[in-house]
């Protein structure tokens, strides 16, 4: 298993940590991710309270932890490690995912036009200064199922069996999430097995 670890800057977890609605939110969390993994700055100066674990197996899937809150999407770009290195990142169709690619990618989910109008076949064709290889990158991150779930401890929201305060969010969108409720507070161990396709499957009861 390939399995890479960053403590995340106090100062960048708004890159990861908001609300997932939608395939761009899942593009931006994909392509942070990933600028994040390949520049690997050293924390040790700082006392971060998150951060982010790449595990690539039999599944590809990126996960955040932040205090009680866990959250993991699918990773859908191929990884090459030397040790505990990443030495390569490319889309399962061989496109690099470097410094300038990224770029392309940021541009384009940053672009006003966009955000009123997230069509890439749109923006391609009406974008005086389209950006080709974001562009594409873009599009296999939007094919890619973002398997997305989510662990919280929610006191705030805390209402009975209808939103317990222990639960999994399943999916984002709003017309196909839905609740698995636990009878205790997990954690992150649990929550990574829970995911792990090569360990005893979990049961509820």
């Amino acid at each position: 298993m390939k399995l890479i670890e960053r403590e995340i800057f106090p100062f960048k977890e708004n890159e990861f940590f908001y609300p997932i609605r939608d395939k761009v939110d899942y593009a931006k969390i994909i392509i942070y991710a990933t600028r994040y993994l390949l520049l690997n700055i050293p924390t040790d100066d700082l006392d971060c309270n998150s951060k982010m674990k790449l595990c690539i197996d039999k599944m590809s899937r990126i996960f955040f932890y932040k205090e009680k809150k866990y959250f993991s999407v699918s990773f859908p770009f191929s990884v090459q490690t030397d040790g505990e290195e990443i030495t390569d990142i490319s889309t399962l169709t061989g496109k690099s995912i470097n410094s300038k690619s990224i770029s392309s990618v940021i541009s384009i989910i940053e672009d006003s036009k966009f955000k009123l109008n997230p069509s890439l076949t749109d923006y391609y064709i009406e974008s005086d200064t389209a950006e080709t290889v974001g562009v594409m990158i873009l599009e296999e991150i939007f094919q890619s199922e973002p398997a997305y779930i989510r662990y919280d401890n929610d006191p705030v929201n805390e209402n009975g069996k209808l939103h317990p305060l222990n639960h999994l969010d399943i999916n984002y969108s709003s017309y196909g999430t839905y609740k698995i409720g636990l009878e205790k507070e997990i954690e992150t161990v649990s929550f990574d097995d829970f995911l792990n396709i090569k360990t005893d499957c979990s049961f509820l009861k």
